[in-house]
């Protein structure tokens, strides 16, 4: 890994030194966040999307022959949904309940955010004053403060008369960001992002709707988590020496 990410910042350098900077943007997202799961939790668990936001700032490199370059800085939130299997319960002292009670459903909430820098290779395509793009980099990503989740335990027990009762109990937790043994989750990431969009010339700039994947590489924490996520986004560009 450390080896790819050498030879990736080696490229980006090499290929600046006979590129021309043509504009800079900025762009709004929405982001639709999962984890991929681990074989051991895919059993226990399901991985739902979760909503969040993003921010970027881009500058464009012309590489010639349609070819650029856009390194950008952007803030990201990540995280999942994570919902326990409709066959799988606990027993309520697990989570301090009295004897006779069972947690019967356990979902999770949870919001990462990120500093993102994606270093992408864009292909651009069309003619005329509309065109689109392909686009496909690297992306390193920093946690710039703890994570914040949201626990719902649904909980079964009888009543004096035998009949089920059921009631939810929330609780709110942090989830700490780090490299440490004690750390919930690691502070660094990696992933590969592809990406589309379709693009509208202006007189002095472009304005583009975007979409984009990004797959995590490197675990989340021990238990295998991989980050994943879509983002959907508004931009705009403004072109130098037009």
């Amino acid at each position: 890994m450390k080896n790819l990410i050498l030879f990736l910042l080696a490229f980006v350098c090499v290929s600046q030194l006979n590129a021309q900077l043509s504009g800079i943007g900025f762009r709004p997202t929405l982001s639709l966040s999962s984890y991929k799961l681990s074989k051991d939790y895919n059993d226990i668990y399901d991985a739902n999307l979760r909503p969040g936001g993003g921010v970027a700032v881009f500058a464009e490199f012309n590489l010639g022959n349609r070819l650029t370059f856009q390194p950008e800085i952007a803030f990201m939130q990540r995280g999942g949904n994570i919902k326990s299997e409709s066959n799988v319960f606990w027993d309520g002292q697990d989570f301090g309940y009295p004897r006779d009670y069972r947690v019967i459903e356990l979902r999770q909430k949870e919001t990462l955010n990120y500093l993102d820098i994606p270093l992408m290779f864009e292909k651009n395509f069309g003619g005329g004053n509309v065109g689109f793009y392909v686009a496909l980099g690297p992306a390193f990503s920093f946690a710039i403060s703890n994570g914040k989740g949201l626990e719902e335990l649904t909980v079964e027990h009888l009543n004096s008369e035998g009949e089920p009762v059921t009631f939810t109990d929330r609780a709110e937790y942090t989830i700490e960001m780090g490299n440490g043994r004690n750390d919930d989750y690691r502070r660094y990431d990696f992933s590969v992002n592809l990406g589309t969009g379709l693009i509208f010339i202006l007189e002095r700039g472009e304005i583009s709707f975007d979409f984009r994947y990004s797959h995590g590489m490197r675990n989340v924490d021990v238990g295998g988590l991989k980050n994943r996520g879509m983002q959907f986004g508004l931009s705009y560009m403004y072109y130098f020496n037009q």
